[in-house]
């Protein structure tokens, strides 16, 4: 008898054993960089993202520049979308037209006729960007927080219609920045708010939008 309640005993042990749930511990995880080099299998949308427009109180020459810049870089790196250039296609186009020179080898010089046009277009402006900020639109307890706000457009290029509208905003509180945009240095425009509470509310607000972007089913 007790050899055969042993041996149910160890049916029983076997049986859970096989049922049971392995949850690998955090520090198993994939790295960001594993994570982003993940293939995604739904359908890739093919987006531009336009310079930001500038319409904040105080001058902020480059910041709309820096935030386009920021957002491109952080949307590649969802590995979700085809991001095409639209900023300096002018430079593209012009080293394609090298072969209309003469002077290069037809093998080596880019071919015409196969850019790739955007289905999705972004605008963004910058509506509010204070290194110290109070009151407002965003409740924060302190002056010595840095805010920013950014509206976002999403439009179809085939049809020109606005399919997404939304406004992001941030503060240097808000936690878990700088995922995505991964480059250490802010770019050219934003670079004077380097290791300041702005560059964590900028690196918050592109945050946001991105994971907005990537959530949007358009």
């Amino acid at each position: 008898m007790r050899t055969l309640l042993l041996a149910l005993a160890g049916f029983a042990l076997s049986a859970c054993q096989t049922d049971a749930t392995i949850v690998s511990s955090s520090g198993s995880g994939p790295t960001i960089a594993q994570a982003q080099a993940e293939p995604y299998n739904g359908p890739k949308q093919r987006i531009a993202i336009e310079p930001f427009e500038y319409r904040a109180a105080d001058k902020g020459a480059g910041v709309g520049q820096g935030m386009a810049d920021m957002l491109t870089d952080s949307l590649f790196n969802t590995n979700k979308f085809i991001v095409v250039e639209r900023d300096r296609l002018g430079a593209i186009t012009s080293e394609q037209d090298l072969a209309d020179t003469g002077r290069f080898k037809k093998e080596t010089v880019a071919p015409k006729g196969e850019l790739e046009g955007a289905q999705l277009l972004i605008r963004g402006s910058v509506t509010q960007f204070e290194p110290k900020c109070a009151g407002g639109s965003i409740l924060i307890a302190s002056t010595s927080e840095a805010c920013i706000a950014i509206n976002l457009r999403i439009v179809d290029v085939k049809t020109g219609r606005v399919v997404n509208a939304t406004t992001v905003e941030a503060t240097s509180a808000n936690n878990g920045v700088g995922l995505l945009f991964t480059r250490s240095t802010l770019p050219i425009g934003l670079g004077a708010y380097s290791n300041t509470p702005m560059e964590k509310a900028i690196r918050q607000a592109i945050e946001k939008a991105v994971n907005h972007i990537a959530s949007t089913k358009v």
